[in-house]
């Protein structure tokens, strides 16, 4: 097991090493007007595209991220451009989140079940949970074949049941660099 999280993390840090932030997700960038400012978790933040996209609309953004190369130059970008995100490393199989802390969670393209009730109890009453990620369609066009990672039709709608659902969507979704995925996106406040 041990070697295998280690396999792991080496992948992750030679994917983002040298590599800019990249654009934000536009799922996210729909939803920031949704968002209360306030205190956010970017969950697995990468190199902090949606991280830095948050920041600069006066959201504090505590960055999590399985891969210290990430987190190490995502750091670098927020101290260079004076932007309050606050960079950590975490493996998300052990990280701890405290009750009623966060006024919006951002999880984008990672997916791990487990951590949506640990989601909603960490939402503070009036924060937003963002959510977007592949669907099971994905996996005959794309790299994740591996159906863990992978929602099913609706699924997404049933991990966010017990917040207000205020935007929800499904389908193959087109990209500004001209590709498109199969993806579920919400956006769910916690009332």
């Amino acid at each position: 097991m041990a070697a295998m999280i280690e396999a792991e993390r080496i992948k992750w840090e030679r994917r983002h090493q040298g590599q800019p932030p990249g654009d934000p997700e536009p799922f996210l960038i729909d939803s920031l007007d949704l968002m209360p400012r306030g205190l956010a978790l970017d969950v697995a933040a990468g190199r902090g595209r949606n991280s830095i996209a948050m920041a600069r609309t006066g959201m504090h953004v505590v960055a999590a991220d399985f891969s210290s190369t990430a987190i190490s130059a995502l750091a670098e970008i927020a101290r260079t451009e004076h932007l309050p995100i606050w960079p950590v490393i975490a493996d998300f199989d052990n990280f701890a989140l405290r009750d009623s802390t966060f006024d919006a969670i951002v999880n984008i393209n990672f997916l791990d079940r487990a951590l949506f009730p640990p989601f909603k109890r960490a939402l503070r009453p009036g924060g937003v949970l963002v959510v977007e990620t592949f669907l099971v369609d994905q996996a005959s066009s794309w790299h994740i074949s591996n159906k863990r990672f992978l929602l099913d039709h609706y699924e997404l709608r049933e991990l966010v049941s017990g917040l207000e659902l205020i935007r929800y969507r499904e389908g193959l979704f087109p990209f500004l660099d001209g590709t498109s995925a199969w993806r579920a996106g919400a956006v769910a406040r916690k009332v």
